[in-house]
């Protein structure tokens, strides 16, 4: 058995080397192996499977453990540390690499970027802000919520300069989630007559 296995990964190995050595136009002396380099040899490829095994496995697992209840748990962390916090850098955490903002304005970037954009201009005109999530739902692999969010303008925002005003937000919006992440966002809101009354 050894001898038919040895033989098997030295044909294969010398194809390989062959090749290599073409490419790099250098000579290409093959060898046999000794038992020590086959099993060294067997146990890298045993292990090395091992662990892919292992991962898919471990990403399998990942997937089928996000319940509706752990993609609204996402949804409502990404609320209160992104829109009331202003935490920006928990985009890279909870929104994934294909993230598109449905909502985005027309001929803007879909991704986190105008997003990220706002809430940093937010936080800087408005202070004392909340949001308060009235309802929420899930089902299969998508988050809706209805949320009102609060603030106080203590800051220039849009060209507008500091009014003092307690401005309150209605929003509406859906989130889809793969694996923990959300990967598509619309959103419904009357944050346009909130800042014309400012």
């Amino acid at each position: 058995m050894f001898w038919l296995v040895s033989s098997l990964l030295y044909n294969y190995k010398t194809k390989i080397m062959k090749k290599l050595s073409q490419r790099l136009n250098c000579r290409y002396v093959p060898r046999r192996s000794t038992p020590k380099q086959f099993f060294a040899v067997m146990l890298i490829i045993l292990s090395t499977g091992f662990q892919t095994a292992q991962g898919q496995i471990t990403k399998k697992r990942t997937e089928e453990k996000m319940t509706p209840e752990q993609n609204k748990e996402v949804v409502i962390k990404f609320n209160k540390e992104f829109f009331e916090s202003g935490n920006t850098a928990i985009t890279k955490e909870l929104l994934s690499e294909s993230f598109t903002n449905h909502t985005a304005p027309p001929n803007a970037p879909k991704d986190a970027s105008v997003m990220i954009r706002f809430i940093t201009d937010f936080h800087k005109g408005f202070s004392n802000i909340s949001v308060r999530i009235d309802e929420v739902l899930a089902e299969a692999d998508k988050v809706s919520l209805r949320k009102t969010i609060t603030a106080t303008h203590t800051g220039e925002f849009m060209g507008r300069t500091a009014t003092g005003k307690k401005v309150e937000m209605n929003v509406i919006e859906i989130d889809i989630l793969k694996d923990g992440k959300i990967t598509d966002h619309w959103s419904r809101n009357d944050f346009m007559q909130v800042v014309q009354g400012l």
